[in-house]
């Protein structure tokens, strides 16, 4: 069996883990948990990964598609981050969990504090943060915010795995804390879909 069929059989094995963890108790804080661990886990046998099988970004990052399941299922993907790679405060819209395989990737939480009366207008006050690196992971739920940056001198390279494939991703909002602003993507939901 080569390499991309056992990557292929171990990535199937985790998404069938998935959703027997939230069919048994849904999408709560300690399903997230449990999800989380089974990727740190799929991240640790970097035998399955080798960089050989996948390109490098030519700008800041890449993601990879692993495994996307059809309809409304999810996404997993390899990412692939250069060193200094940024991402402002933001909210996917759907949860996520992330593992690395090699690399160093700092993710500060954020919580939003206004009314969210104005358009536009939002304030973020920093809650937590997490070092991702190999043996780690983290996992956000619904509407959870954050920020990334790669640290150190080598590409941050990990696995993340989305409730919606990346294609079917609903808005993103984007934060400004200094500006004390919002902005939002537009959904891929409907196009996606149709």
């Amino acid at each position: 069996m080569t390499v991309s069929d056992q990557r292929n059989r171990a990535c199937k094995k985790l998404l069938a883990d998935v959703h027997a963890i939230t069919a048994k108790e849904g999408l709560t804080p300690s399903a997230l948990h449990a999800m989380k661990l089974k990727l740190v886990g799929l991240a640790a046998k970097k035998q399955l990964f080798p960089l050989a099988d996948f390109e490098m970004p030519l700008a800041e990052g890449r993601n990879h598609p692993l495994l996307v399941e059809d309809n409304d299922g999810h996404g997993l993907y390899l990412t692939i981050s250069r060193t200094g790679k940024e991402a402002a405060p933001h909210d996917h819209g759907i949860w996520c969990v992330n593992a690395a395989i090699s690399g160093r990737e700092l993710h500060k939480f954020f919580r939003r504090t206004d009314n969210m009366a104005r358009p536009g207008h939002a304030t973020v006050e920093q809650v937590g943060e997490v070092m991702i690196e190999p043996g780690s992971g983290m996992a956000m739920a619904d509407h959870d915010i954050h920020s990334t940056v790669v640290v150190g001198d080598e590409p941050a390279i990990g696995l993340a795995l989305y409730g919606y494939a990346l294609l079917r991703f609903p808005s993103v909002a984007w934060y400004v804390p200094q500006f004390s602003s919002v902005r939002t993507t537009p959904s891929r939901r409907h196009t996606a879909m149709a």
